[in-house]
């Protein structure tokens, strides 16, 4: 029970952060890059990274924070009336989608990395191996693009969502994800190189 509550707590300050951040440059048009209010910010949705970060590394307790983060992160950070967290029902369904294709694309490299014969959905999986990690993400992009548009549009019957929103959203994912990884990659190599930090394999 511990373990969970200190798990679920750096899942949801590491989701809110990357949401945090996410809003103010995209949302928030920080950048003046908004093109007819035509939600440029899923181009790169970083939070998607703590999506995948978290459930590979840990695993099913990040799930129920995740699904908090994704829920409570609109209604505590958005200020922008014309955000489309606002007149889209059940986003909170899509969230559902997102976070299922992340745990898809985990258990697709699992399956992949067992021998045949001893593959079980509780098997663990090393993703210090950033190589997984990148295949996960490339994985749920997709997955996430599809099932998340999928749900919108089955609870939305006026709304028409389109093949470039599902692209637009598969692409985000995937930008978004890859600048967290490298972003994290950058801080840790630096703090490393600086002795802020030990590496596990200098001891």
């Amino acid at each position: 029970m511990k373990h969970f509550i200190k798990v679920s707590l750096t899942v949801y300050i590491f989701y809110m952060f990357l949401y945090c951040l996410w809003y103010v440059l995209s949302v928030i048009d920080f950048a003046n890059i908004r093109i007819d209010n035509a939600w440029a910010g899923s181009l790169c949705y970083i939070p998607h990274g703590a999506r995948v970060l978290m459930v590979c590394f840990f695993r099913y307790y990040s799930l129920p924070a995740l699904y908090l983060a994704e829920v409570s992160g609109p209604y505590l950070i958005n200020s922008n009336e014309d955000y489309m967290m606002e007149y889209i029902n059940g986003w909170q369904y899509g969230s559902i989608g997102c976070i299922a294709a992340v745990v898809i694309a985990v258990e697709l490299v699992k399956w992949s990395r067992v021998t045949e014969g001893n593959f079980s959905f509780f098997k663990p999986v090393n993703f210090k191996n950033y190589k997984f990690v990148i295949l996960v993400v490339f994985i749920s992009s997709l997955l996430s693009g599809v099932l998340c548009n999928a749900i919108l549009a089955l609870v939305n019957t006026s709304e028409t969502i389109d093949v470039l929103t599902v692209v637009r959203f598969m692409v985000g994912d995937l930008l978004g994800a890859i600048t967290v990884i490298i972003a994290m990659w950058i801080v840790f190599t630096t703090a490393i190189d600086t002795r802020m930090i030990i590496s596990p394999d200098h001891k």
